[in-house]
């Protein structure tokens, strides 16, 4: 029997206290496609809509395509691009169905200029549509922040299991199977979510090293494995910058018709993560004393080859920051570290102006600092322009393997021994290709600087001598307690004193 099934990618990680709001044309500039296009613009990328795709093949679904949208993080989704997207998926639930069942890719973290809940209200509509016994699957973020509204809507909830995220694929295909099998009538999913009074935890979902979060994904999977009734344990770090009331970890937990057991299961785990919740892997050295950790690493004669990458972890735009903050650069230029490469500084004017300066031409620009200069400030610099790209080219890493990045248009500014990666459009720096398409290799620079948290280990690792972790006080900085939450509840882990 060949099922119809209602599908969709809308995914957003949105920063409640970014000033810019995330619109239609931010998701244009990284992916956007609607109905039978989908297929065309994911075409060789590994993300949740080809795993999708391989299972309708397999199943014989007959899918009906809705929107395939993502966006580089920012502030809330703008009116805009929520109706677009939104409204794709909703008028196909009402105008095409009936359905036999749904999956939709989410993020788990999206919030709309209107509510901070937006994947809670699309899934509440969505029901509303399909009726109560049509089941809905949700594959999530790691880092979802899942609400009971989202929890309550939806019969089959399957997050990523890796961070950096390399498995969207997988977990795609997690959901489907899931999905086939109650709508083939052998199971019927029941759903439980357990949370604590904590924003942070988990290792904020790291899978790089040992942790709480890795200890929790082996026990999941072992579960599974060997209890039939336990279908699915999903695992979310939850998003910190969230000005949400139900933020922070949380973890679902699907059985075949046990909702005791799902509950007990599920309140098990965040126990453990209420437990755990003061680890953290990363070492945090300030812009200074990255700075000198930099001068000490490159003094060892005797130090393996390889560059010393800097994550400018608080300046991460995978996390909602500007990506436009100073601070390190500003330190790397005044200390004279060179053969060094920065990916990227977003300033849009600064790009434009090297631009038209031209290869080859000396330059000065105001760079950086922009959108909120508390961040990290402008700085004036002179240097060469050293090469001019359309900021245009295809991931080849582990994390967004086949997806096309446009950075816009881009410019190389040399100064002082530092290329620096001028771009228009803000994206996470997550791959090589974002320094070999502008003529830089980053393996053969001393020191490479990129604007990411953790999901630019998959691709850099291999290469990387040494990894530092530098939170310069941007946006994104560890130091949650600058962050003016209004709907968070409290008291909570780590801003108030907890028993």
């Amino acid at each position: 029997m060949s099922f119809r099934v209602l599908t969709a990618l809308f995914g957003h990680e949105s920063n409640a206290f970014s000033a810019m709001p995330t619109t239609h044309a931010n998701f244009k500039d990284y992916l956007f496609a609607l109905g039978d296009d989908i297929p065309a613009a994911i075409r060789g990328a590994r993300i949740e809509p080809a795993g999708v795709e391989e299972a309708a093949a397999k199943f014989d679904w007959n899918l009906v395509r809705t929107v395939a949208a993502w966006a580089t993080p920012s502030g809330p989704v703008a009116d805009d691009a929520w109706q677009v997207a939104s409204q794709a998926i909703l008028n196909a639930a009402r105008d095409q169905g009936p359905f036999d069942g749904a999956l939709i890719c989410l993020h788990g973290a999206m919030a709309t200029v209107h509510d901070p809940d937006g994947e809670g209200v699309l899934l509440e509509a969505l029901r509303k549509i399909l009726g109560p016994d049509v089941p809905i699957a949700i594959t999530l973020d790691l880092h979802a922040n899942v609400t009971t509204r989202m929890a309550d809507n939806a019969d089959i909830v399957c997050a990523y299991r890796t961070y950096p995220h390399i498995d969207q694929v997988a977990t795609a295909w997690r959901a489907a199977n899931i999905l086939q099998r109650t709508m083939a009538g052998e199971i019927k999913p029941t759903a439980a979510i357990a949370r604590r009074a904590m924003l942070t935890g988990l290792d904020d979902g790291r899978t790089t090293t040992d942790n709480p979060m890795t200890t929790l994904l082996a026990r999941a999977e072992k579960i599974e494995q060997d209890d039939a009734a336990v279908l699915e344990i999903s695992v979310h770090a939850g998003f910190s910058p969230a000005n949400l009331d139900e933020a922070g970890p949380s973890v679902v937990v699907t059985t075949d018709n046990n909702a005791e057991q799902a509950q007990s299961l599920a309140e098990s785990f965040m126990d453990y993560a209420w437990d755990t919740r003061e680890f953290d892997s990363n070492r945090y050295l300030t812009a200074e004393q990255t700075i000198e950790a930099v001068r000490q690493l490159r003094a060892d004669s005797a130090a393996p080859a390889g560059p010393i990458v800097i994550a400018d972890y608080s300046d991460n735009p995978g996390s909602g920051a500007y990506g436009d903050s100073t601070f390190l650069l500003s330190a790397l230029i005044a200390a004279g570290i060179d053969k060094a490469c920065v990916g990227t500084i977003y300033d849009p004017q600064a790009a434009s102006e090297l631009i038209a300066a031209g290869e080859g031409a000396q330059a000065t620009v105001s760079l950086g600092g922009k959108i909120d200069p508390t961040f990290g400030p402008p700085i004036t610099l002179t240097g060469t322009v050293v090469r001019i790209t359309d900021g245009t080219y295809v991931a080849q890493g582990p994390r967004w393997k086949g997806v096309t990045h446009r950075l816009g248009p881009t410019a190389v500014f040399a100064v002082d021994g530092v290329e620096i990666i001028v771009v228009s459009n803000r994206v996470q720096l997550t791959e090589l290709e974002a320094f070999t398409h502008a003529g830089i290799d980053p393996a053969q620079r001393a020191v490479v600087v990129v604007k990411s948290m953790q999901h630019f280990r998959a691709a850099f690792a291999p290469i990387a001598r040494e990894t530092l972790i530098c939170d310069a006080g941007a946006l994104s900085s560890k130091d949650l307690s600058r962050l003016p939450y209004t709907r968070l509840r409290r008291p909570i882990f780590p801003l108030d004193e907890m028993a």
